[in-house]
C-alpha cells in the first residue's frame, strides 16, 4: 500500500469519527440545543389520547436520535386556561396544538419560526391554502411561521338518507338553490303549523350547533375573507365589485329558514339543539364537523345517515367550505426550541399526516396526502372538503361568537336592518382586534 493511500484512509477514518462525535453532540459547539439525542418533549392537545400514543409511540421510536413526545390529552373546554395558567407559572408544554381561532389571542406565546428556518415558499407548496394565516407577515423582524398545521376539520352536510328516500329526493344538494328546494319538501308541519320535521336548521343561533361557522362559510363562499390575515383588515361591509354586499347576502339566507313568512321556514327557537335533531331523526340535513361523524354513530348507531360536501354558489368563483385547522405550535418559554422543531417537523411530514388523519378522521393539512385521495367513503369527502376548507383570525372565538349572534338575531327579529347590523359588527370586530 503506499503513502498516498495510507494517508486518503487516514484522512477517510478521522472524518468519520468527527462526524460521529458531532452527531452525538460529544465535540464542543456541536451540542445540540436542549440537551442533544433523545430529549423529552412536552406535547399538550385535545385530542385522544388512545388514538394518538401508538402513532406518537412509533414516531418517537423512529426518531428516538432527536426526541421522545410525551403527550398528555387536555378536556375542551378548559383547554385554553389550563394552558394558559401552566405557560404563566413556567410550567407549560414545549409544544401545544391550538386551532386558528386561537392564534391571534395566544400569538405573544408561540416561538415564530424564523423564515431562515423553514422557507415561505417551502410551506405555500406543502400546506393548503387556509393554512396560509399561520404565516406571520412582520417585517421589522423579516417575518416568519407561526406554526405547522396539522390537521384540518371541515364543516361539512350531515343528510338523513331515509328522509330524503322518503320524500322522492335521489342525492343530496350540490347547489345552495337546490338545498332551498329540498328544505321545502322535506320540512313537516303539523295541523297547527308547527315544525316536526325540518329541513335544516338555520336562521337561529342560540339552537344551532355550529351557526358562527356556518354563517361564516357562506361569507367565506362570497370571496369575503371576513378579516385578510396579513393586515388584518376587516372586510365586513365592503361591497367591491357587486351591487349587493355579499355579508348581507349572506346573512338574509342565512335568516330566510326562520322566518315564518317565507316559503323555506323550517327553523324556530323552540325546537331542540341542532345536534340532537339530527341524530333523533327529526332534522334532514345539519350542517356539522367532520370529527363529529363518531359520536353521532354512538348516540344513535341506527340512524341512517350519510355526508356530502357542503352546498356552494352556483356559478361561483370559488368553491369553499369552513375549516377548522389544528396546528402544533413551539412554546415561547420552551428551554428545548432546537428538539421541538425536530418534532414539529415529524408531526407534520407527509407519513404522520396522513396517518394522524386516518386515525382522528379528520383531514390532512397537506396538499400531497390529500392529493392522493382516500379509499374510505366517508374519509373521501372529508378530503375534498378539506382542500377547499377556508377560515379567518379571530380576535377571540367568545367574542366574535357574540358579535355574530347579535347580528344575525338583530336582522332577524327586525330590531336592526342588515346593513346596520353588519356595519355595528364591523366596528366591533375592529375593536377587537385593537386590543
Amino acid at each position: 500500500m503506499s503513502k498516498f493511500q495510507i494517508i486518503i484512509i487516514a484522512v477517510f477514518v478521522i472524518v468519520g469519527v468527527i462526524a460521529v462525535l458531532i452527531f452525538a453532540g460529544i465535540l464542543p459547539g456541536f451540542k445540540k440545543e436542549g440537551g442533544g439525542a433523545g430529549e423529552e418533549i412536552s406535547l399538550w392537545g385535545i385530542f385522544s389520547q388512545e388514538k394518538l400514543a401508538p402513532l406518537l409511540s412509533e414516531l418517537n421510536e423512529t426518531n428516538n436520535d432527536l426526541f421522545k413526545i410525551n403527550y398528555s390529552e387536555k378536556k375542551s373546554p378548559g383547554y385554553e386556561n389550563e394552558l394558559l395558567n401552566a405557560l404563566a407559572a413556567g410550567a407549560g408544554p414545549d409544544l401545544w396544538f391550538l386551532t386558528q381561532d386561537a392564534v391571534l389571542k395566544n400569538k405573544d406565546k408561540v416561538y415564530i419560526l424564523p423564515f431562515e428556518s423553514y422557507n415561505e415558499r417551502t410551506f405555500r407548496d406543502t400546506f393548503i391554502d387556509s393554512a396560509e394565516l399561520l404565516i406571520d407577515v412582520n417585517p421589522p423582524a423579516g417575518g416568519g411561521i407561526i406554526g405547522f398545521p396539522l390537521a384540518v376539520d371541515p364543516l361539512i352536510l350531515y343528510w338523513n338518507r331515509d328522509l330524503f328516500s322518503s320524500a322522492g329526493i335521489a342525492k343530496p344538494p350540490q347547489y345552495w338553490d337546490e338545498f332551498l328546494t329540498n328544505v321545502q319538501i322535506l320540512v313537516k308541519k303539523d295541523e297547527a303549523g308547527n315544525v316536526i320535521q325540518a329541513g335544516t336548521a338555520m336562521g337561529e343561533f342560540r339552537n344551532v350547533k355550529n351557526a358562527k361557522d356556518i354563517v361564516s362559510m357562506l361569507i367565506l363562499q362570497t370571496g369575503n375573507p371576513i378579516i385578510k390575515s396579513g393586515t388584518l383588515e376587516v372586510f365586513l361591509g365592503k361591497r367591491g365589485e357587486t351591487l349587493l354586499d355579499p355579508v348581507e347576502s349572506s346573512i338574509r339566507f342565512f335568516n330566510e329558514f326562520s322566518n315564518p313568512k317565507k316559503a323555506s321556514y323550517t327553523w324556530n327557537r323552540a325546537l331542540p339543539d341542532s345536534s340532537i335533531a339530527f341524530t333523533n331523526g327529526s332534522l334532514a340535513m345539519y350542517f356539522g364537523y367532520a370529527s363529529e361523524i363518531e359520536s353521532i354513530r354512538e348516540k344513535n348507531p341506527h340512524l341512517n345517515f350519510d355526508i356530502s360536501e357542503a352546498p356552494q354558489i352556483r356559478d361561483g368563483k370559488i368553491k369553499a367550505t369552513f375549516g377548522k385547522i389544528y396546528s402544533a405550535v413551539i412554546s415561547k418559554s420552551s428551554l428545548k426550541k432546537q428538539p421541538a422543531f425536530w418534532a414539529f417537523a415529524k408531526l407534520t411530514d407527509k407519513d404522520f399526516s396522513k396517518s394522524f388523519s386516518e386515525a382522528m378522521g379528520l383531514g390532512s393539512s397537506r396538499r400531497d396526502v390529500l392529493g392522493g385521495g382516500a379509499k374510505d367513503p366517508l374519509l373521501s369527502v372529508i378530503y375534498k372538503s378539506s382542500i377547499m376548507s377556508r377560515t379567518w383570525l379571530e380576535p377571540d372565538p367568545e367574542a366574535v361568537y357574540e358579535i355574530f349572534k347579535n347580528m344575525i338575531e338583530s336582522t332577524a327579529t327586525g330590531r336592526a336592518r342588515i346593513s346596520e347590523a353588519v356595519g355595528a359588527a364591523k366596528v366591533q370586530l375592529e375593536e377587537l382586534l385593537k386590543k
